[in-house]
């Protein structure tokens, strides 16, 4: 057991590192997309009223910020299965802890006792 462990804390690593980079990749993408567009239209943020400026930066970031809710419901939901995961194992062994007390105090009466 002691070989498997650092292999499942190494996993778990590149689990957690997964979902924010796949975040940051979809988000360059976007931006990215989004300078292209903006290029191939002619357009230039900088010239838009304040007004306007405004309601371009919400409906642009609006799809970013989406994104990001929903890799952090995905990522919260792992945290709380891997909690979940601990909870049985500390369990487990707590039974497996009683159980053992229990064989000793038996052993103890039995010897005390004979």
């Amino acid at each position: 057991m002691a070989d498997t462990e650092p292999a499942a804390i190494l996993d778990d690593r590149r689990e957690r590192r997964r979902l924010p980079v796949v975040g940051l990749v979809l988000t360059a993408l976007y931006l990215a997309g989004l300078v292209i567009y903006l290029t191939v239209q002619g357009q230039n943020p900088a010239e838009l009223r304040l007004n306007e400026l405004g309601d371009f930066l919400g409906g642009v970031s609006s799809p970013l910020a989406f994104r990001w809710l929903v890799l952090g419901f995905f990522q919260q939901s792992r945290e709380i299965r891997l909690s979940n995961q601990a909870l049985h194992l500390q369990a487990a062994e707590m039974k497996r802890s009683v159980d053992e007390h229990r064989r000793i105090a038996e052993g103890n009466r039995e010897s005390g006792n004979g």
